[in-house]
């Protein structure tokens, strides 16, 4: 009986193998470029995108995704904009209080059990065919290598501006993350025009700096209280928002979690604060950023603190990734124009 039983589990182990793997090889959404080798790529879509250390890998979409699983909020908020929010079965809380256009959308969706990533055993329990999050939800510790997913018949897509490499721009990060979205589900119309919108807001902002004149100097914050803060440095695309403004950064290094000694060492025109949005009243939210600076003590005599240039910013519209970077630009580009 033994025997029998052991090579029963064997055959079983095996006739499931091959299945999961003709799964990723024919009616699975995304499969790896090298694994293509035996198949008919002439009606594939070949994206470029990452694994979780963030190296490229190309991946190969043969069908648009009907289950997509979102661990990150930015990707929801796309998707949710492009008409694709009834594909999604489930996905993480936003980051604060979402702008009313998204608001009823994202509130209607799923949500999954963990704060920030799921389980394995609960990502197998939905039978997603597409996964979409950070580049760190794909490492060891938490949903393992991309690959691991494919030989499931799994797709994941690691939205490009949570790959910390060079010096992100709107044009090196959220444009492809668009033209991907596009191509991957088929509405290539939807995203060129979404694209261009977007394009057309940045060229009129970009126009309006030209012709406020001046250059004022940045510092880019966020507060954490008791007088820490955490300087963005230009790899984030803060950075890119702050330059498209007309203003110019002054520090191009990040440094986490320092005290206000370290912040005291510059001397901007203006203080750039970024934070979570946790009520729906721009008016109250931007009130309540200047009044987190302005009441440090330690921060009394700075410039741009003693004469309230303070300009608060969303955290999730410059930390998602996606095309609500813009409305970030507009803000700080209003503050500026409004100053002058």
């Amino acid at each position: 009986m033994y025997r029998i039983s052991k090579w029963a589990q064997i055959l079983v182990g095996t006739i499931v193998s091959i299945g999961i793997l003709w799964l990723g090889y024919t009616h699975g959404t995304g499969v790896t470029v090298e694994s293509l080798r035996n198949l008919d790529r002439s009606d594939a879509v070949i994206i470029q995108n990452y694994d979780g250390e963030g190296h490229s890998i190309d991946v190969a979409y043969q069908v648009p995704p009907q289950r997509v699983l979102v661990t990150y909020p930015g990707a929801t908020e796309l998707l949710i904009a492009l008409g694709l929010d009834n594909r999604i079965i489930g996905t993480l809380k936003p980051y604060g209080v979402e702008p009313v256009e998204l608001a009823s959308a994202y509130s209607a969706l799923p949500t999954l059990q963990a704060p920030f990533v799921p389980s394995k055993e609960e990502v197998l329990a939905l039978q997603p065919d597409l996964i979409i999050g950070w580049n760190h939800h794909f490492l060891p510790n938490a949903l393992g290598d991309v690959r691991n997913w494919y030989k499931r018949g799994v797709g994941t897509y690691i939205v490009p501006a949570t790959v910390r490499q060079g010096k992100p721009t709107v044009e090196s990060t959220v444009y492809p993350f668009i033209d991907d979205m596009g191509r991957i589900f088929g509405v290539s119309d939807r995203t060129d025009a979404y694209k261009q919108s977007l394009m057309n807001r940045i060229a009129d902002a970009e126009l309006r700096a030209t012709r406020r004149g001046t250059s004022p100097t940045v510092l880019i914050l966020q507060t954490y209280g008791n007088s820490t803060y955490t300087v963005y440095g230009d790899r984030y695309i803060i950075h890119d928002i702050v330059h498209k403004a007309g203003a110019i950064t002054l520090a191009s290094k990040g440094m986490m979690t320092v005290g206000p000694e370290r912040i005291l060492g510059y001397d901007p025109d203006y203080i750039v604060l970024v934070m979570t949005n946790d009520v729906a009243n721009m008016d109250a939210f931007t009130q309540k950023g200047i009044q987190s600076i302005a009441e440090d003590p330690n921060l009394q005599h700075m410039r741009a603190v003693a004469q309230r240039r303070i300009i608060p910013v969303l955290f999730s519209a410059v930390n998602n990734g996606n095309g609500r970077v813009v409305d970030a630009l507009e803000m700080i580009v209003n503050r500026l124009e409004t100053d002058n």
